[in-house]
């Protein structure tokens, strides 16, 4: 046995050192392989950076410009808010001088078209169209208290609408 041992020996000392020169050349290539990564993580740690500066540099610019345009607009609200106070204050205005005079109505007498009864003998002719513009006396009227209030009433909200109309359309036609 002992002679096994000793023709055996030098082939396991081989072989012992084949494995250390294989371990050593692994070992090179995973050292050559990790530094080749960490080289390239590190362009890439890099490249991103330079793009979160970048991105950042362009949303302050952004944010600079979205700031600018909300202030024009908080502006024109203020501006268009004091308009439409304005409005409001003289439609008031007008409404309480409606309020306290009476509504004065021109009354225009027409005689009826049919005459009496409304029945006409075959040789009668129909009055005319412009009969009642013959007639030059016009009077003159108040309305009652309460079509003068309802009348008013009518006159504010038209003005209303009608100051709510103007401040939509200034508001689409100058953008």
């Amino acid at each position: 046995m002992k002679r096994f041992l000793e023709s055996i020996a030098p082939w396991l000392l081989a072989l012992a050192l084949l494995l250390c020169l294989g371990l050593g050349f692994g070992m090179q290539h995973f050292k050559t392989k990790a530094q080749t990564v960490a080289i390239e993580f590190k362009q890439l740690q890099d490249s991103v950076a330079t793009q979160n500066s970048i991105a950042k540099a362009e949303l302050e610019r952004l944010t600079a410009e979205r700031n600018a345009a909300q202030a024009r607009l908080d502006q024109l609200y203020q501006q268009q808010e004091k308009t439409d106070a304005q409005a409001v204050q003289e439609i008031a205005r007008l409404t309480g001088e409606h309020k306290l005079r009476p509504v004065r109505v021109r009354i225009v007498s027409q005689p009826a078209a049919s005459g009496a009864g409304g029945c006409r003998t075959a040789g009668e002719q129909a009055a005319s169209a412009d009969s009642g513009a013959a007639d030059a006396a016009q009077a003159y009227g108040l309305l009652p208290a309460a079509n003068s209030a309802r009348f008013a009433g009518v006159i504010q909200e038209i003005e209303t609408l009608n100051a709510a109309y103007a401040s939509c359309r200034s508001q689409l036609l100058h953008p």
